[in-house]
């Protein structure tokens, strides 16, 4: 993965961390208290470890857990094996060495999985020491073996084929488990100021999504609610996580520039891949047109004047 890519998942923390629907997380944490402990949980696409560290640093997580963070792009796993363990010193964990679980390495060398401890003693105001050890690893999501409390499936269920996905999950889960699926887009991409072409780019873009793109689409969060209803899962929670990018009169808050900047750079190559021939006349745009439109967004990103927004679907479910 490029550099400019993991620059990207780790801007968008606090991007992820305004979208997520609240309800739909107290819901989750409510559901998983419930569980014995220690609780299990495995993370698919754990990208760059913000979701762990979030839910560690926002108390979601019970006192004793096993989580299991996956991603298949090594270069994920070697940055959250940085991240996660710098963002917990700082919330004022003690982090143990990590260890290899197994002897083996993937690409370059990197160890398959690797395994930390992180605690907290007591807090002065009676709060209940923790004890969470934390396993980073190297793997494919569809491939995995696991009798987990909780799989939780972030910004995820938009880029895979959804039903492996899910049956995918459900084999991970142990009876009445759980599945947290937030930041799962559903079907719409907004830029401000208003430009004449931003219907007709949005089409393109979703239609890559929905036809070019070898999986996920561009109705994810609605296809996930549809599934759930299909499957003798029960809905404990849905809301909306919407992706919020606007600048203030300071420029942008954090490193959210380099959100967008990144949604620019994914759109114009799925456009840059998308057939004329294949679109309606009215969603056809000439190329010179459409560069032009990208140059004016990329400008009012540079000057600080352009807003972003993306619609995301939060589904939190119990699996039978």
């Amino acid at each position: 993965m490029t550099t400019s890519f993991l620059t990207y998942l780790e801007a968008k923390r606090t991007v992820d961390d305004s979208a997520l629907d609240r309800r739909v997380l107290d819901q989750f944490t409510s559901a998983l208290s419930s569980r014995g402990e220690p609780v299990r949980v495995v993370e698919l696409g754990v990208g760059v470890g913000a979701m762990l560290s979030r839910l560690i640093e926002w108390d979601v997580l019970p006192p004793r857990v096993s989580y299991r963070g996956v991603d298949i792009d090594p270069s994920c796993i070697v940055r959250a094996r940085e991240r996660v363990p710098e963002r917990l010193e700082s919330a004022g964990y003690t982090v143990g060495a990590p260890r290899s679980v197994c002897d083996e390495t993937v690409a370059d060398g990197v160890p398959k999985a690797t395994t930390f401890v992180a605690q907290s003693s007591p807090s002065s105001d009676g709060g209940t020491a923790t004890d969470i050890e934390i396993t980073l690893e190297v793997a494919d999501a569809f491939t995995l073996e696991d009798d987990a409390d909780a799989v939780i499936a972030a910004a995820f269920l938009d880029i895979v084929d959804l039903e492996s996905a899910l049956a995918a999950i459900e084999s991970l889960l142990a009876p009445d488990g759980l599945c947290y699926a937030p930041i799962t887009y559903n079907g719409s991409t907004a830029f401000t100021p208003r430009d004449p072409l931003d219907e007709t780019i949005e089409t393109q873009y979703h239609h890559h999504m929905d036809e070019v793109r070898p999986a996920g689409g561009s109705r994810a969060g609605s296809a996930v609610l549809e599934s759930v209803a299909d499957r003798p899962w029960s809905l404990l929670a849905a809301g909306g996580g919407d992706w919020v990018v606007s600048p203030t009169a300071g420029g942008y808050p954090h490193r959210e520039q380099a959100v967008v900047s990144h949604v620019l750079e994914t759109m114009a190559d799925a456009l840059a891949a998308v057939s004329s021939n294949d679109l309606s006349a009215a969603s056809r745009i000439p190329e010179e047109r459409r560069r032009r439109w990208f140059e004016r967004r990329r400008t009012q990103l540079e000057a600080g004047t352009l807003g972003y927004v993306a619609h995301n679907l939060d589904v939190v479910a119990r699996v039978p």
